[in-house]
């Protein structure tokens, strides 16, 4: 039924758009919010999308861009109201679909976050990503039925499927079950070595086993690590990267020792022999973990500033 109307609602605001008078209210691009956390290159972004959505009211394109950028940066509302007019411009586009569900996921709006995989799942029968991410969501909301039932579907079909191996191993881990944890979350550090929540429910594992060296080894390695994106996710999360790549490296040390230390052992975050880049990636998904309010554009900047300026000077190991 939810998917259903899900579907429904869609089909209708399409219609809707075409009618005299209805347009302006249902395509309503949502205002440019205070920005409060962001840089001025992160700023301009906003200003360019915006403007260009403005001007191309028909295009998905244009729409769909802005809706993602709001998301990369979580701007939840704003993000919801531009993939809204997205997919009432093209409902059969599976890619503001995917995203609509993804950011209600992050908002926790669990019912609309159901509705919407749904629907994904109705474009794309037997995705495991979406039978995982629907898996996962039921994990969120404490159905543990519903989480078993979609997350061994997504590993029916690929039993590499990070989310749904992951998934799959925290329910258990409730259960207390050590060896099924391993043998869901080991093998996944062939293809996702660095993956850090597998290396973290492994030193849980080994801790519950009595199995001292492994369960150390894991935990340190989960202490700085990565996660998995999908290629989409990897689209949108691309789009935050270049507004932290230049900054002042000064406040950096100090940044990191009361942003990132309380987290991350000092020496794990120095044995990383990368380029500019990567770290830009990897403190903004630190940013979409923790939140803006706790690092802002210009203290990432300065992070990443400090860290590349010092991997630069490092001798070769």
């Amino acid at each position: 039924m939810a998917k259903s109307l899900e579907r429904a609602a869609v089909v209708l605001a399409s219609s809707l758009l075409a009618l005299p008078g209805c347009r302006d209210e249902a395509s309503r691009i949502p205002p440019l919010p205070v920005f409060v956390r962001q840089n001025q290159i992160s700023i301009a972004k906003f200003m360019e999308a915006d403007r260009r959505a403005r001007e191309e009211p028909d295009s998905v394109e244009a729409i769909g861009r802005l809706g993602m950028l709001y998301h990369a940066y979580q701007f939840v509302a704003e993000a919801r109201a531009s993939y809204r007019i997205a997919r009432a411009l093209a409902p059969d586009d599976f890619r503001f679909v995917y995203y609509a569900a993804k950011v209600e996921k992050t908002a926790f709006a669990y019912e609309q976050a159901e509705a919407t995989f749904r629907h994904a799942l109705e474009m794309k029968p037997g995705d495991p990503e979406l039978e995982a991410e629907l898996g996962d969501l039921y994990l969120m909301w404490n159905r543990r039925e519903d989480a078993e039932t979609h997350l061994a579907k997504a590993l029916a079909l690929d039993p590499l499927q990070p989310v749904a191996a992951l998934g799959m191993a925290r329910l258990r881990m409730l259960e207390q079950k050590w060896d099924e944890v391993v043998a869901l979350a080991a093998p996944l550090l062939e293809p996702y070595p660095r993956l850090s929540r597998a290396h973290q429910l492994l030193a849980a594992a080994y801790g519950a086993r009595g199995v001292e060296d492994k369960r150390a080894f894991h935990q340190e390695e989960g202490e700085y690590g990565s996660a998995v994106d999908s290629v989409l996710m990897r689209e949108l999360n691309e789009l935050a990267v270049e507004a932290i790549l230049e900054g002042d490296p000064a406040p950096g040390r100090d940044l990191l020792q009361v942003k990132c230390a309380r987290c991350h052992n000092h020496e794990r975050i120095y044995d990383h022999d990368e380029d500019r880049v990567w770290w830009a990636r990897t403190v903004r998904r630190m940013q979409r973990e923790a939140g803006w309010d706790w690092l802002t554009d210009e203290e990432a900047a300065s992070v990443v500033a400090y860290l590349a300026r010092n991997q630069a000077i490092l001798p070769p190991r």
